[in-house]
């Protein structure tokens, strides 16, 4: 196995102490001291179930509209991607990902051997699937289709009917289809199922970090089918066997005020939303509208975005994310989600330096 470098995660490693980041995905941070409760003393540090503590599973599960026993805690959505293509993908298997994505959900399955082949997206008319290229690029043997929902970086949907097609799909290829979750409650008032619904070939993973702004708890989930699940646990056997009691019992917590962080949230995006609309109206180097749900957008730039980044950056002390990240160079991924403040005065930098280099 040689895993591509996660080049998203070094430069974020590089740029940690740059004042203003506008390009993370997740809401604005939240501390413990705003759950306003104490940890128990009681709690057992020495063990915690293997899949997840009881009840953890059964709020995720309900959630979820599933059964607990569909439910499998990991360490963050980044295991549990890892576990399912451990568990699923092997050397020279064909698996099939929609593009731009999230780069873990791309090269994880490459890392294993796999062929993997990537169906990009048209980024006029707000990114649609073109479920006709997918149904061609499985060439009927694709073991695993990968795919976020809401998209990242693009935050574009998929619908009912979009998921109940790629069901059909992946009974065709006698495969599965993956779906990360993460963004998908960040849709609001345009609701979308989730995969878990649409059969035994689907699986849906999640986690408590980007609408939480929860991101150090680490505490993710998978959603699938009681036979594959004990797949993914015998990988999780020889990864990180159980999560943190803490970690698990702070996520139970958010969990139990989810309306709450969804306000917040809400809240939030409305407000940066609106600053991104003001802001790039006035800027025609960029194309692309700022998305109605989600926490990212994707807009394709005139100016070359290496140069773009890179002056933003050293100039502005500004970053955003590379597009060559997920795979399209001529765009960079904006966050919506963080401080408003801090969000307004990066996206007046981007505005000075597109209007300096255009």
């Amino acid at each position: 196995m040689e895993f591509p470098s996660f080049e998203h995660l070094r430069f974020y490693e590089g740029v940690h102490d740059v004042p203003l980041n506008i390009s993370y995905s997740s809401i604005k941070g939240f501390t413990l001291g705003e759950f306003h409760k104490a940890l128990p003393k009681d709690l057992d540090l020495n063990w915690t179930d293997e899949r997840g503590s009881p009840e953890l599973r059964r709020l995720i599960a309900r959630r979820s509209g599933v059964t607990m026993d569909r439910v499998l805690v990991t360490t963050g959505a980044t295991e549990a991607n890892f576990l399912v293509n451990a568990a699923l993908v092997g050397l020279r298997d064909r698996v099939v990902v929609d593009s731009p994505i999230y780069s873990p959900l791309r090269d994880c399955a490459a890392g294993l051997g796999a062929q993997v082949i990537p169906v990009a997206r048209d980024c006029r008319d707000g990114w649609p699937l073109d479920l006709d290229r997918f149904r061609k690029a499985t060439a009927r043997r694709a073991k695993l289709l990968v795919f976020a929902n809401l998209n990242n970086p693009t935050s574009a949907p998929l619908g009912r009917q979009e998921l109940r097609e790629l069901a059909d799909i992946a009974e065709e290829c006698d495969g599965y289809v993956l779906v990360d979750e993460t963004f998908r409650e960040l849709a609001f008032n345009n609701a979308l199922p989730s995969v878990a619904e649409f059969g035994p070939r689907m699986m849906a993973l999640s986690t408590v970090t980007k609408v939480g702004g929860l991101g150090a708890l680490r505490v993710g989930w998978i959603v699938a089918h009681p036979r594959l699940l004990e797949r993914f646990k015998a990988v999780k056997d020889y990864t990180t066997i159980c999560g943190s009691s803490v970690s698990q019992l702070l996520a139970l917590w958010a969990l139990k005020r989810w309306e709450f962080f969804r306000r917040r949230a809400t809240r939030i995006l409305d407000q940066n939303r609106k600053l991104a609309n003001e802001v790039l109206v006035e800027v025609p180097a960029l194309h692309g509208d700022v998305p109605n749900g989600g926490t990212v957008m994707f807009p394709h730039s005139d100016v070359r975005v290496p140069r773009l980044a890179q002056r933003l950056l050293r100039t502005y002390k500004t970053v955003i994310a590379d597009g060559r990240f997920f795979g399209m160079d001529d765009h960079f991924r904006i966050g919506l989600g963080g401080d408003s403040v801090e969000f307004r005065r990066g996206l007046r930098n981007l505005q000075r330096t597109l209007r300096e280099l255009a």
